[in-house]
C-alpha cells in the first residue's frame, strides 16, 4: 500500500514508518507543503528497482551497439526483443 506522510510527521514517527515499510511492505511518499519529495521503500523493493534499472540500461547499450553496426532494422529488432524481455521481467517481479 502506498501511503502519504508529511515531512513533519515522518520526523515524529520514523520508527513506526520503518516498521510498516519493512514488516507490512507499505511504501511512503513524503510530502512537504503538499508536494511529493521522496519515497520510502523496503530494501528488497529498492534492490529490485536497481536490478531493473541496470537491465534496462544494459539493454539500451546493446540496442545502441546493434544499431551502430547494422542500422535501423537491427535497432527495431533489438527494441522488440528488449520490450519482450522487459515484459517478461515485469511479470517475474509481480510474482515476487
Amino acid at each position: 500500500m502506498i501511503k502519504k506522510i508529511s515531512a513533519v510527521k515522518i520526523r515524529q514517527n520514523l520508527g513506526q514508518v520503518m516498521n510498516e515499510v519493512t514488516i507490512k511492505g507499505d511504501d511512503y511518499i513524503v510530502e512537504r507543503a503538499g508536494k511529493p519529495l521522496v519515497a520510502i521503500v523496503s530494501m528488497t523493493k529498492y534492490r529490485r528497482l536497481q536490478e531493473a534499472r541496470s537491465e534496462f540500461f544494459g539493454t539500451v547499450k546493446e540496442i545502441r551497439r546493434r544499431a551502430g553496426a547494422k542500422g535501423a532494422k537491427a535497432a527495431a529488432e533489438a527494441i522488440r526483443e528488449a520490450s519482450a524481455a522487459a515484459k517478461k521481467q515485469e511479470a517475474k517481479t509481480r510474482l515476487r
